[in-house]
């Protein structure tokens, strides 16, 4: 993992958010500085640890949960593995690391049996991309899809392979809409959501799953 402090904001997704339950032990695993955390303890009543790759954002993170911790996801070990948690948050975190595969595996193991896991993962089959590619455009930027600490990439397909591979069953899956194709038309700005719902896999920026084992 890369580290780069000036890609971490204060927000949260509040899609994710919305999927947790009350009163739910929570491990935000890229807690960033623990925005999404703090509105689940403040409003969902929900114990909360977290751990980042970034010290920095660990430290204001420490300020906000209940427990945190400096973690590096590609290392062998598991953060708080004398736990069992109801709810693993990997919030656009498992494109940013080598092996997705063997961190969802791994992090079972403290995953309680009737737990869920929340992915939220950028869809580089969005509509925008596409038209980039096809020209030949494979360009970094500091945010977004083609974000230069991405170094993994998935489309739906390829989301919910990685998914049944490695051992779980998808509860859920939702999308949010992108924006930018959009601005270019306006009058077609209102319309997103249906046109989104209708074809998700080409105008969802990104794809949020809940899933669990087996």
């Amino acid at each position: 993992m890369v580290e780069n402090f000036t890609n971490y904001g204060d927000g949260y997704n509040k899609n994710v958010f919305d999927l947790v339950p009350e009163k739910s032990f929570v491990l935000d695993v890229g807690c960033s500085t623990g925005k999404l955390g703090e509105k689940l303890i403040k409003e969902k009543k929900c114990r909360v640890f977290g751990v980042d790759f970034s010290p920095k954002a660990i430290k204001i993170a420490s300020k906000r949960l209940d427990k945190t911790n400096f973690f590096n996801l590609d290392s062998e070990g598991l953060p708080f593995d004398n736990n069992k948690f109801d709810v693993i948050i990997f919030a656009d975190v498992l494109e940013h690391i080598k092996q997705p595969d063997l961190v969802l595996k791994k992090f079972k193991k403290i995953l309680s049996d009737d737990g869920i896991v929340i992915t939220s993962i950028p869809n580089i089959g969005y509509v925008s991309s596409r038209i980039r590619h096809l020209f030949g455009k494979w360009d970094y930027y500091e945010t977004g899809l083609m974000d230069k600490t991405h170094i993994r990439f998935f489309t739906f397909k390829t989301m919910s392979e990685l998914f049944l591979n490695t051992g779980y069953s998808v509860i859920k899956s939702d999308f949010i809409p992108g924006i930018g194709f959009f601005e270019k038309f306006n009058k077609l700005i209102k319309l997103r959501k249906i046109i989104c719902r209708l074809y998700p896999r080409l105008f969802a920026i990104q794809f949020i799953f809940v899933i669990k084992k087996g």
